[in-house]
């Protein structure tokens, strides 16, 4: 049986975990909202990929697997045992966000798929159903899916390795099968993640994290 004080631990927790979500988000939503406001100003945009990456099929069964990483990142710290060892982590997220943004900006893709959605799987699939305006038509490479995937599965560790990995490279690999991302993009979030994944999240650890 919990002590009081236990309690109050355990619900002090909750509270934490729920402040680093919603700074999260609300550190998510100012900067890729603003990138995607200042990439929409382009009036022309670049086509950066192969031809072969046209003729991709684009797979609607995998869908659920690709917007599975928003719920995961949603409900990542809340796998942490405490906010002080999420608050890394998702603020490791936010670095690669803000130095994703000037690449959003200054390489304005024009995706190439072949298929029917003017505006993207998420406009087609949320935004427009729900009648708001499509705030991810753009902000194409570096690809945050690639780089979060990554990120979450070397960091958070309650699930067991190989299982988070393979999560990973399968939501890497529906990039391009729900025709969101060209291999550019694709590439832009690996080397993102490979410049930060070892890096950042130390450096944060080491100011949210009693020595």
């Amino acid at each position: 049986m919990q002590s009081k004080t236990d309690t109050a631990s355990d619900n002090s927790q909750w509270v934490g975990k729920l402040l680093v979500a919603a700074a999260y988000g609300v550190g998510f939503a100012v900067l890729w909202s603003t990138a995607h406001a200042l990439t929409d100003l382009h009036a022309g945009r670049l086509h950066l990929y192969f031809d072969w990456e046209t003729k991709v099929p684009f797979v609607a069964a995998v869908l659920p697997l690709y917007f599975s990483l928003d719920v995961f990142v949603a409900l990542a710290p809340f796998a942490f045992r405490t906010w002080r060892q999420a608050a890394p982590v998702m603020g490791t997220l936010l670095v690669q966000l803000l130095i994703a943004v000037p690449f959003f900006v200054l390489i304005p893709i024009k995706p190439g798929f072949c298929n029917d959605m003017a505006t993207g799987i998420w406009g087609e699939y949320l935004f427009e159903p729900l009648g708001l305006e499509n705030m991810s038509q753009w902000n194409h490479t570096p690809s945050l899916h690639v780089t979060y995937a990554l990120t979450l599965a070397l960091t958070v560790t309650c699930v067991p390795r190989w299982l988070a990995w393979t999560w990973a490279v399968c939501v890497c690999a529906t990039t391009m099968l729900v025709h969101e991302h060209h291999l550019i993009c694709i590439a832009g979030g690996l080397l993102l993640f490979l410049a930060t994944a070892w890096t950042v999240p130390p450096w944060l650890r080491k100011r949210f994290l009693p020595a």
